[in-house]
């Protein structure tokens, strides 16, 4: 299944409490490392501060008040954690990013055990069916209904299918509509598709294009991914082999990165000693993902000397054999 998606929720567990008058959320560090440093709670909808703590030495406690209960993430020096904001004492382990107590946690924390061995999109998607159905009514359901669509490849008919089922306000949703919008761009970039351009502005500021790279005569591997994605880090090995055997010889490799700072970016590249050119934008880049509908990374196309897609979201084995029938036309 799509690592990126153990990545992001793996952390929303919980064992639950009670905490008279609204929330708190006290989260405990292993040292004083984190110091000072700043506690971002934000919306997992839409990625904005809800509210904010201080660390102090080994300890951060954010408090305040909800009309309901709402997914969120708790974001401490770039580091996340997943969890349901309701009221009650939620305590956040900070070395592990588990987050514990209040009722709906408990639910996330089931799930999570049930998921352990999940091997595939197609069971994780059942898996998120069930809480969506169980949870259409609170913060749950939304978040479960997302990871759904994030599981299950849908075109854009079977998408407004699902789109009657669920609560009007989940239509609202910037997740939500992102998926549609997702779905759309996917069957323009689908596989047999000409490539789409994308221009993007450099750090220096100058701008580079992917035409730049495709549709120059020989197949080109593009991988979308981000410093902070382990599975993306796994699978450089992977290119990288790939890459030592065929580059310029009829196949060149590229990176693109996503959704990360432009340092942190480069940092990845030497420690993980990327051979390719990697497109680097002046800021962290989300117009090639949503232009391409991808919405996990890694997220590998293959395009052939043309430009046209010959496939798209291989990885591992499945992405190595995709390259060798490539170069054995």
């Amino acid at each position: 299944m799509k690592k990126i998606l153990v990545s992001v929720f793996a952390s929303a567990l919980a064992i639950g409490s009670a905490f008279a008058g609204g929330y708190k959320i006290t989260v405990g560090f292993p040292d004083v490392s984190l110091n000072n440093a700043t506690a971002y709670l934000t919306s997992y909808d839409t990625g904005d501060t809800l509210a904010t703590g201080t660390v102090h030495g080994k300890r951060c406690v954010i408090k305040g008040k909800i009309e309901e209960s709402f997914f969120a993430r708790l974001i401490i020096d770039g580091k996340r954690c997943g969890m349901v904001v309701e009221d009650g004492a939620i305590a956040v382990d900070w070395a592990t990013k588990v987050a514990s107590g209040a009722p709906l946690n408990d639910y996330i924390n089931n799930m999570e055990k049930a998921m352990e061995n999940v091997s595939t999109d197609e069971e994780a998607a059942s898996h998120f069916y069930k809480a969506f159905e169980e949870n259409k009514t609170n913060a749950i359901g939304p978040w479960a209904f997302y990871n759904y669509l994030m599981c299950k490849p849908l075109n854009l008919p079977q998408l407004e299918a699902e789109l009657k089922n669920v609560p009007a306000s989940y239509l609202e949703l910037k997740r939500v509509k992102d998926a549609v919008d997702n779905v759309k761009a996917q069957a323009v970039t689908a596989e047999g598709q000409m490539f789409t351009d994308f221009t993007v502005t450099k750090e220096d500021g100058t701008t580079v294009k992917l035409s730049d790279y495709v549709g120059k005569g020989s197949y080109t591997v593009v991988d979308f991914w981000a410093s902070w994605c382990g599975p993306c880090r796994r699978e450089i090995p992977n290119i990288k082999a790939m890459y030592e055997k065929y580059n310029g010889k009829g196949m060149n490799f590229l990176g693109v990165a996503v959704w990360d700072a432009p340092a942190d970016t480069h940092r990845a590249m030497t420690q993980l000693d990327i051979p390719w050119p990697v497109i680097v934008g002046n800021q962290k880049l989300t117009e090639p993902t949503r232009i391409y509908g991808i919405m996990g990374i890694p997220h590998i196309i293959i395009f052939d000397p043309e430009g046209r897609i010959i496939s798209r979201g291989l990885q591992g084995k499945k992405l190595a054999d995709a390259i060798e029938a490539c170069m054995a036309k």
